[in-house]
């Protein structure tokens, strides 16, 4: 069974192998010339066919013709018994091309003159193998096949004189003679239906090929900006803009480029703003949209700091200020964000992170110190070398519960959080000197395990009756990552 399935696995690439093809545009030459000549040689066989029958009845209503012209001239001469007469329009008769025979029955059924003499004074009979007659202006006409094995056309035709029957003329085409004339004419005819109805297909595939042509090099231009667009080359542009559908599609997918750029440029510009937020947070564990939406949740508040900024800020150039800012609030950014925090908001030269809110973590308070810890002993060693306001910085660290949700009005609303643990992790950071994390007693309690720290005199909040239990935190236990984090990493 495994090897099955191996093999099958092994035999699976090749199936996705791209297949020769034929292009669109040569199949649809080849479906027109196919479909026309079709049409070419239906329309051809039905005209010949129809021109056949037609010429088959013209051949039989000459034959009338010269028949009633015999038996006009005959009636005298048959009273006057000219055989001379008789005979000269015999001759006359006979020599017309397709007229086999003509003679002349009187009443008593005695043939009285005859193309062939042998059969002169002989009692007329009738055809042996003869197709019931067929009446054709009051006249009928009798096929039948002669000894010779030919397929024969007898035409009569009475003679009258002052009403009175003189005899019965009659008159012999020779069928297969007007058969194969009538088919000769359906071969001409078919072949001056085809010849130029295949000429005309001929050159209507050399136009569609033609167009197909151009056709397939305007496609594959659009396929080409539409792959480029894909691996992000928006600012691709096509050149080549008819005056037709395809050109408006190519006007479409420039106007698109363009508007896709402007969005890319404008993501950009925004992700500048929003790059240490819950942006990403929020894409991987989405939340309930909605002006009046908030949650409660047990967080870890992580409150930065810059001890003495003021002073550092009137020493120094506005622009000098705002790059060192600028500096310090991207990496601890960045580190917040490394450890699964987000950064709820910017106060001045301080910085709000939330540890547990729109990607709920179990040990989002471990996280929140381990991210202290990396933020100080980065701006420690590496950080402060050309920096000076970094080495100043402080971190309080509080737990408790946030209600976080939309807040802000139409004009402006932003994702934020608040409560009292905030608040708390602010008077922690106040308690901080320069390069220094202070914890809240919940804090400690959850990670007393995993820390090394030093209690320091129990300091009452603003606002609370309570006295409030803080601690100086020197380093994590046994000098290495809190449990949750190193794991999560492995």
């Amino acid at each position: 069974m495994s090897k099955t399935h191996s093999a099958e696995k092994q035999k699976s690439p090749g199936s996705h192998k791209k297949r020769a093809r034929l292009p669109l545009f040569v199949r649809v030459t080849i479906a027109v010339l196919l479909l026309s000549s079709l049409f070419a040689g239906i329309l051809g066989y039905f005209t010949s066919s129809k021109l056949k029958n037609i010429f088959y009845d013209k051949a039989v209503e000459s034959g009338e013709l010269i028949l009633g012209y015999f038996a006009s001239n005959v009636k005298i001469p048959l009273l006057t018994n000219d055989t001379l007469r008789l005979t000269s329009l015999l001759n006359e008769t006979t020599s017309t091309r397709g007229i086999d025979y003509a003679f002349i029955v009187d009443r008593q059924k005695i043939i009285r003159v005859s193309s062939n003499p042998g059969d002169i004074g002989k009692r007329f009979k009738t055809y042996a193998n003869a197709a019931p007659a067929a009446m054709r202006h009051g006249s009928p006409i009798i096929s039948y096949t002669n000894h010779a094995g030919q397929q024969m056309l007898d035409l009569s035709q009475p003679i009258r004189y002052n009403k009175k029957l003189l005899g019965i003329a009659h008159l012999g085409l020779s069928g297969s003679s007007v058969q194969n004339s009538a088919k000769a004419a359906q071969r001409a005819v078919l072949l001056a239906v085809l010849v130029p109805g295949l000429c005309a297909v001929l050159v209507l595939a050399c136009i569609i090929y033609l167009y197909g042509l151009w056709l397939r090099g305007r496609i594959a231009e659009l396929i080409r900006a539409v792959a480029k667009y894909g691996q992000g080359s928006l600012q691709h542009q096509i050149k080549n803009i008819d005056n037709n559908e395809l050109g408006d599609l190519a006007l479409a997918l420039n106007k698109m480029s363009d508007k896709l750029m402007a969005h890319e440029t404008a993501q950009v510009q925004l992700e500048e703003y929003l790059k240490f937020s819950s942006v990403d947070q929020i894409l991987e564990a989405p939340l309930p949209t909605g002006e009046s939406y908030a949650v409660r949740r047990q967080v870890a508040v992580f409150f930065a700091g810059v001890k003495e900024f003021g002073s550092y800020a009137s020493t120094r150039k506005p622009e000098e200020v705002v790059a060192a800012l600028n500096e310090y609030i991207g990496i601890t950014a960045k580190i917040i964000s490394k450890h699964g925090g987000y950064v709820d908001k910017f106060i001045g030269d301080a910085l709000v992170g939330i540890f547990g809110v729109s990607l709920y973590k179990e040990d989002h308070t471990s996280r929140a110190v381990q991210a202290a810890v990396e933020l100080q002993k980065y701006l420690s060693t590496d950080g402060a070398a050309d920096n000076q306001l970094l080495a100043n910085v402080c971190i309080g660290i509080s737990s408790g519960v946030v209600l976080s949700g939309n807040i802000g009005s139409h004009s402006k609303i932003e994702y934020s959080s608040i409560g009292e643990s905030i608040k708390e992790a602010y008077w922690l950071n106040g308690l901080a000197k320069a390069g220094e994390i202070i914890l809240g007693e919940e804090i400690y309690t959850q990670l007393r395990d995993l820390i090394i720290v030093e209690p320091l005199t129990p300091q009452r909040l603003m606002g609370r009756p309570d006295v409030i239990k803080t601690y100086r935190l020197i380093s994590l236990a046994d000098n290495s990552d809190i449990p949750g984090r190193h794991n999560e990493e492995k």
